[in-house]
């Protein structure tokens, strides 16, 4: 099922002897980390059939990201370029770091966490279970901290849970969570270091844009290759605009002044940046339907679905923290069940949900 990222390789444990071994030539320096790191392995690794590239296994954790390979050359080409990088720092130094609150920084900042807009949340994660099927292996692409408890049942029907983000602290509070359940790795999700066809269903969810705008349609390319041809990849993103939500705004704007304040439009959320987080740029790409058309429904066999019409801005706006806003969201999730093609198109989050196309008519 293990790839290695760089030179597409089935990928198979190392021996003690062959550990040993491998740290022996890291110490003399015939073997070098791409990253220039020198630590030798303290457990287990993992490498090609010739053991010309290594990774290193550490707390149950495959370390596969391509600037993590042990080798006798440096691939200059491996590293992860400056948007990227700073996503991983991102989410390594704050993101999913827990405040006092035991809340993950990333969800206060980015997400309304009063009860009403919980349940309405929770409403909508049901739209994601229900496009999944069962099987061996669940690829949580960009799995993060798994920070929601109603992301854990995604996984109820299958083996596995495989668990890949390329931040070492997400998949840490991953592992705390799902234990043996998971299989947990670091990797690239437009370098996915598992085999073609190996996967039975894909979920990515909050994910593609904060990927590099050139590399969007290699990261779709890649989560398609690896599930099996009757599987289904489940992406959950987020529109650059919503008209909906901006006329919902400007007609909440219209009434008067808010008790918050008043609240962006366009379908952005304006986050007041805390002290811990004042150097770290969280890179940020949402796309339109155009490109949606262009370089994932042209490519690939999709079908567009709706995961939530509204933005955090309109559920602290409309969801009041009481039966008013309970009812509220109420009527709102009956609307989108009613016109769910018109609020997947103009509402906030759309949720593709794609699988490879037949190359061959499938046999009678």
């Amino acid at each position: 099922m293990l790839l290695c990222p760089v030179t597409k390789q089935a990928l198979t444990l190392l021996s003690g002897d062959e550990i040993v071994q491998a740290n022996g030539a890291i110490g003399s320096g015939l073997l070098r980390h791409t990253n220039g790191n020198s630590r030798p392995l303290e457990s287990g690794a993992l490498g090609t059939p010739d053991r010309g590239i290594i990774y290193r296994v550490e707390d149950d954790i495959a370390c596969l990201l391509p600037q993590l390979a042990i080798s006798s050359t440096h691939d200059h080409s491996a590293s992860l370029n400056a948007e990227s990088a700073g996503v991983q720092r991102f989410y390594d130094e704050y993101g999913w770091l827990k405040s006092q609150s035991g809340c993950y920084n990333d969800t206060a900042d980015f997400t309304d966490t009063r009860a009403v807009s919980v349940y309405y949340v929770k409403e909508c994660n049901r739209r994601i279970a229900r496009q999944l099927k069962s099987g061996r292996y669940l690829l949580d692409a960009a799995s993060g901290a798994i920070p929601h408890p109603d992301y854990i049942p995604f996984s109820e029907n299958y083996d596995f849970r495989v668990c890949l983000d390329f931040s070492i602290t997400a998949l840490r509070e991953a592992r705390a969570k799902l234990g043996s359940k998971g299989l947990y790795v670091l990797g690239d999700m437009t370098r996915l270091p598992f085999a073609s066809d190996s996967i039975d269903d894909v979920i990515s969810l909050h994910t593609i844009y904060h990927i590099p705008e050139k590399m969007l349609s290699t990261a779709v390319d890649e989560l398609v290759r690896v599930v099996r041809s009757d599987g289904r990849v489940v992406i959950v993103s987020v529109w650059a605009s919503s008209p909906l939500m901006d006329v919902a705004m400007k007609a909440k704007r219209a009434l008067g002044k808010l008790k918050r304040g008043i609240l962006g439009s366009g379908g952005t959320q304006h986050i007041v940046a805390s002290e811990a987080r004042q150097d770290l740029d969280l890179y940020f790409a949402p796309f339109g339907y155009d490109r949606y058309l262009s370089e994932i429904a042209s490519r690939h066999s999709a079908t567009l679905h709706l995961w939530s019409s509204t933005n955090a801005d309109f559920q602290k706006a409309f969801f009041a923290n009481n039966r008013i806003g309970l009812l509220s969201a109420k009527l709102v999730i009956a609307a989108e069940q009613l016109l769910e093609p018109l609020a997947a198109r103009y509402g906030q989050y759309p949720m593709f949900v794609l699988s490879k196309k037949l190359t061959e008519p499938r046999p009678n």
